[in-house]
């Protein structure tokens, strides 16, 4: 459940960058000390790129409500049978959200979510440390990188802590649920498909096959991507001209 208190607290307390280089230096040192985990290897590359999505989404935009919609993406990325009810529904849900949302947010949606789905994953701590030490090179140009409080030591403890103490991926987005007033609105989509993650782990984490529900989070996406590229343009910018 530790995985939950993490997310919650950089949430609220907002950490500067340099938690990443605390992390970096203390998964790396875990690594040789914690020599019963799994060590680096090429499994690490798929959640190590989903780590950091995860990380490169909140950079884009801050918030854990997008990661109550995990199962509406799980299921219509792995495609499982007899969910069109769900999948309609749920895509309503994601589709006003995504299109009322500006262009860092759909970012971070997208990025959260499809990280979302290679959670269950192990990953060595050295892949970690690697991960987290990518993740200050979006904050190259941010003078908060340089700053460092007490609060960036304990959210870079607590990615090690993180790394030990796995969360259910069910738990963990249906948490997410109570992070705002809008996150709160997708309690339906959990009570509707509460057993999401179980169809996932027994299906090996693979897509279903011939099965073609993912083009509805793509029109979605594509839509959302749409609406935000007439802000560029003067005539078309939201509010009239």
């Amino acid at each position: 459940m530790w995985e939950i208190l993490h997310w919650y607290f950089i949430y609220m307390v907002q950490p500067n960058p340099f938690f990443h280089v605390v992390a970096t230096s203390l998964l790396y040192f875990a690594s040789y000390v914690l020599v019963h985990l799994p060590k680096l290897s090429k499994r690490d590359i798929v959640p190590g790129i989903a780590l950091f999505c995860m990380y490169a989404g909140f950079h884009f935009s801050p918030k854990l409500e997008h990661l109550a919609f995990t199962p509406w993406w799980v299921t219509t990325i792995m495609g499982f049978r007899q969910r069109e009810c769900f999948i309609s529904f749920g895509g309503i849900m994601v589709g006003v959200y995504l299109l009322l949302s500006q262009i860092n947010d759909v970012h971070g949606h997208l990025l959260m979510n499809i990280a979302q789905m290679a959670h269950p994953l192990k990953m060595s701590l050295k892949a970690r440390s690697i991960v987290h030490a990518l993740c200050t090179v979006l904050y190259v140009y941010d003078p908060s990188i340089r700053l460092a409080e007490y609060k960036d030591v304990l959210a870079g403890a607590s990615c090690v802590v993180t790394a030990i103490v796995k969360t259910p991926p069910d738990v963990f987005s249906l948490c997410m649920v109570f992070s705002s007033p809008v996150a709160l609105c997708t309690f339906i989509l959990h009570a509707l498909e509460i057993n999401w993650y179980k169809f996932y782990r027994n299906n090996h984490y693979r897509r279903v096959k011939k099965s073609m529900y993912f083009i509805y989070p793509i029109v979605i996406v594509a839509l959302a991507y749409g609406v935000n590229v007439f802000d560029y343009v003067p005539f078309y910018k939201r509010g009239g001209l």
